[in-house]
């Protein structure tokens, strides 16, 4: 930039001119002041070291999180918003000022194809979609292989994330039922690709999923299917999975099930609450206005027994729950609070506590009557006086061997 204002300047001074500052700062994007001292000096002055930033203290974090396949500046100061709370970092602007003059490079840049912006009004669309064959791994070396269904009404852009550890019907019934008791109601009607779980392809021609098609009539929307190849036209909720980029951020930095669903939890929250780039309104606020044109949820009862078996309980101190004739753990959190269980046509058992999915087990793997994953045993175990002195997660899987061996386990 300054040697572009030097070159003008320059100019000015051969053919005898003295240029208008003001004219010349906006040209370039620099202060009049600048431009000034620049023309005095006869030259730029020579290159300045950075000056200090709150952000130089977790420099490496950054480096190391922008080397991450996917992630973006805005999932990066998110996550450290979030890890370093306590240490007053700046803004996001003064973030990628600190990025850009450090050198620090994110991904690859978007392609320069023109979608034009499609809008509906309140009440009209849903758009939903996976964010497919996510893998990361803990803070304990675990490694989590998932994905994550997304929906969007767009209106007012409200996301609702939810886990799923496979993309079957089942799960995509489940998660679209999810995502209308979250929102309150149902659009007129719901717009995807050509997921394998909504359409089967023959001889060139492309066929509803009759499960799917039943689901939607009871329910009370139109299932629609963009065109094969055209994301844009599910443009929104595309845009919410590059929201979901921010989890990527979370890589190695969380533990267990339990971890991971909060920070997809965090991040849907923060999506939806700060302002959309298109609207310039956050899209909580902006569903104030489109939620009173959503329909009533049609009948609940038969769209649940459409997903699958649906139970009420309280979890009780053992952190486990009854379903398919079997015992599955939740968190130590969920004691004593009111759960839904939902045991799926396909073996999966889904837990959800006041809205949030909590647990996800697989019925058709083994067949311990008793069945707690290590995280939940671990928590269980957490505070015992007896199991203070001792590496509770080593002991925790012996106990789980054991109760294994007498008709329980993992």
């Amino acid at each position: 930039m300054e040697r572009n204002v030097m070159g003008e300047l320059n100019m000015y001074r051969q053919a005898g001119a003295k240029p208008n500052f003001s004219e010349v700062a906006r040209r370039h994007g620099m202060d009049r002041k600048t431009v000034a001292k620049y023309w005095r000096l006869g030259e730029a002055p020579a290159d300045r070291p950075p000056r200090p930033s709150g952000f130089d203290a977790v420099r490496e974090v950054i480096e190391e999180k922008a080397g991450l396949p996917g992630v973006t500046k805005r999932a990066v100061h998110e996550y450290l918003l979030h890890r370093h709370a306590g240490a007053g970092l700046p803004g996001y602007n003064a973030f990628t000022a600190y990025c850009r003059s450090r050198g620090i490079e994110f991904g690859a840049a978007r392609d320069s194809e023109a979608h034009p912006r499609f809008e509906t009004p309140p009440g009209r669309q849903l758009q939903f979609d996976w964010k497919e064959d996510v893998r990361m791994v803990d803070a304990n070396g675990e490694v989590f292989e998932f994905n994550v269904f997304t929906a969007t009404l767009g209106y007012s852009r409200l996301h609702k994330f939810t886990y799923s550890p496979t993309r079957t019907t089942d799960d995509l019934l489940a998660c679209l039922l999810g995502a209308f008791r979250f929102m309150g109601g149902v659009p007129q009607e719901c717009l995807t690709d050509n997921m394998a779980a909504v359409v089967s392809a023959s001889s060139g021609r492309r066929e509803k999923n009759g499960r799917v098609s039943r689901f939607a009539r009871e329910a009370g929307f139109e299932l629609q299917l963009c065109r094969t190849r055209t994301p844009q036209t599910k443009g929104k909720d595309e845009s919410a999975n590059r929201f979901l980029s921010r989890l990527l951020a979370y890589d190695g930095d969380f533990v267990g099930l339990e971890g991971l669903l909060e920070a997809i939890a965090r991040i849907e929250s923060r999506s939806n609450s700060e302002p959309n780039e298109t609207t310039g309104l956050p899209p909580a606020a902006l569903f104030l206005r489109e939620k009173e044109h959503l329909r009533p949820i049609g009948n609940v009862a038969l769209l649940e027994s459409m997903v699958g078996d649906v139970t009420e309980q309280v979890v009780p101190p053992t952190m486990l729950v009854r379903a398919a004739g079997r015992q599955w753990s939740v968190p130590r959190g969920c004691i004593g609070r009111k759960a839904r269980v939902v045991s799926m046509p396909g073996g999966q058992i889904r837990v959800t506590v006041a809205g949030g999915l909590v647990a996800v087990h697989d019925a058709s793997r083994g067949s311990a009557r008793i069945n707690y994953t290590e995280d939940h045993y671990v928590e269980a175990m957490a505070g015992k006086a007896w199991a203070a002195d001792a590496d509770i997660r080593e002991q925790a899987r012996a106990n789980l061997e054991l109760l294994e061996g007498i008709g329980g386990g993992l």
